[in-house]
């Protein structure tokens, strides 16, 4: 295997009328870090410079463009990571035969739409939090507060905690106004409990699960922003309710016919129930293994270490999960 990576420069279109803006950076770093990971215990990674400076993300990662897939091909690699955010009509469909590791492009966009996906889970009988669409002149009709947020979001940017129907007014015309994530955003209800997340392979196998705490009016931080190891760590699934929730969130990624690696956010409502609220395609898997990134393991890390794998374990495990395109 001859291994490249790809971040993204390829920015995904608007669906009907929603958009997901462009990630800064694009997953350089997370790609480095694989490539770099990987590239140091021996493996064959391909990198669009001869001798990568260690500090430079974009030393070790090839763009998702058309030119950039062929000038890694053309370097020798023969699978690629699609270390990205894919969509159906995405460059890479117009490769045939090479191996890669992520989700498939027209799937991976149905996954982004975060309204359609938790319907569809929901439609299954799975434990999933209840949610509206909201359009300029919409408000939300449950109880309060509530959580207002993007449809095609990552992470939780653009994520608001509404106490009020004043505050819901006012946070609902800024977003729309700044047109960032385009003309309709979703919202639902507030579970006041505790945040975990659960990272789950294709083959059905979930990693232990991580607690996430510290938040922000109710929001767990920008990992962007908070460097998820001061507020994340992993825990045991002592209870029902949390043996429950895992075996919902393998379910929903066997329903959904994953191809790589998935992680999904839950959380606790008043009555101790806990509910999908996020089901992320494509987590963000940095590790810290750069002399400048030590602290910077993902929250699939967190979970991977608890598991008793290294950073090299985790990513040998996601590139077993590549299929041909």
């Amino acid at each position: 295997m001859k291994l490249a990576i790809l971040y993204q420069q390829s920015e995904p279109p608007a669906k009907d009328g929603i958009r997901k803006p462009m990630k800064p950076g694009g997953y350089s770093d997370s790609g480095a870090d694989i490539a770099y990971c990987l590239k140091s215990d021996g493996e064959e990674v391909i990198t669009p410079v001869e001798n990568p400076d260690v500090y430079r993300d974009t030393d070790w990662v090839f763009p998702d463009t058309k030119e950039g897939i062929e000038l890694a091909i053309s370097l020798g690699a023969d699978t690629l990571w699609l270390n990205t955010v894919l969509f159906a009509t995405h460059p890479i469909t117009l490769f045939k035969g090479i191996d890669v590791v992520g989700q498939e492009p027209s799937c991976a966009e149905k996954l982004d739409d975060k309204f359609g996906t938790n319907k569809f889970l929901k439609d299954r009988n799975l434990s999933v939090i209840d949610e509206v669409r909201i359009g300029k002149d919409d408000l939300y009709e449950g109880l309060y507060p509530c959580v207002i947020k993007p449809i095609r979001g990552r992470g939780s940017q653009g994520v608001v905690k509404c106490d009020t129907t004043e505050d819901f007014r006012r946070v609902r015309d800024d977003e729309l106004k700044k047109k960032i994530y385009g003309d309709t955003l979703m919202a639902e209800e507030f579970l006041c409990g505790r945040e975990i997340t659960i990272s789950v392979f294709p083959d059905g196998e979930a990693l232990p699960t991580v607690e996430r705490v510290a938040h922000k009016n109710g929001i767990a931080p920008y990992n962007g922003d908070v460097p998820v190891t001061q507020n994340s760590f992993a825990i045991k699934d002592d209870t029902k309710e949390l043996v429950k929730i895992k075996e919902d969130c393998v379910a929903a990624s066997q329903a959904l016919k994953i191809k790589g690696l998935v992680r999904i956010d839950c959380r606790e409502d008043k009555n101790g129930v806990f509910k999908i609220f996020d089901f992320n395609a494509k987590p963000n898997i940095t590790g810290g293994v750069r002399p400048h990134r030590k602290n910077q393991d993902c929250l699939t890390m967190i979970a991977a270490r608890a598991a008793g794998l290294t950073y090299r374990d985790l990513l040998l495990k996601m590139l077993g999960t590549a299929w041909t395109v």
